[in-house]
């Protein structure tokens, strides 16, 4: 945003031609413009993500069917599970393709935009769109990962623990 402001501030000041009135408008953009922009552009990933998900989805689907029309030698329960297993793998290859490729579209871009907005922000308490879409699923992510650090804690200390404490002398 930084970047920007400077191309930003003399076009507002070339089409306005008062620099009280130019003033102004700047510092209504300083309103809750900045941290609105990064919502909109949120919600219209997160819409784009949810789209490219359903395509996703009957893309797979499709594959599926194909490919279980080729495993004709098999029984119908076996087909489903050797399909699932190779057209999951090879779906989930063909994922972090399309977001290595497409980056705007995973899930890293939401997160710094989300924080971009919460950030920005001049008070999030008179922003709802602001705590909706960035600052609960910012503490969502932050809990998942809290909780995903304690399970291996708790896991690594027990583990350690019971191999200290052979199963044989609990008995």
């Amino acid at each position: 945003m930084i970047d920007t402001w400077d191309d930003i501030s003399a076009e507002i000041d070339s089409c306005v031609q008062n620099e009280r009135t130019a003033r102004e408008v700047k510092k209504h953009l300083a309103d809750h413009t900045w941290c609105g922009l990064l919502v909109a552009l949120i919600r219209w990933i997160e819409q784009i993500d949810q789209a490219v998900q359903f395509l996703s989805d009957r893309g797979k689907q499709f594959v599926k069917g194909f490919v279980a029309e080729h495993l004709s030698g098999l029984s119908k329960k076996l087909a489903e599970v050797v399909v699932d297993i190779v057209v999951d793998r090879v779906w989930s290859a063909l994922a972090r393709l399309v977001e290595a490729h497409f980056p705007l579209l995973g899930k890293d871009t939401l997160r710094v935009l989300r924080m971009l907005a919460l950030f920005t922000c001049p008070s999030v308490e008179q922003h709802p769109e602001v705590y909706k879409y960035t600052a609960k699923p910012l503490m969502g992510d932050a809990l998942r990962l809290v909780s995903d650090g304690i399970k291996a804690q708790a896991t690594a200390l027990f583990t350690a623990w019971w191999q200290r404490r052979s199963p044989e002398t609990l008995a």
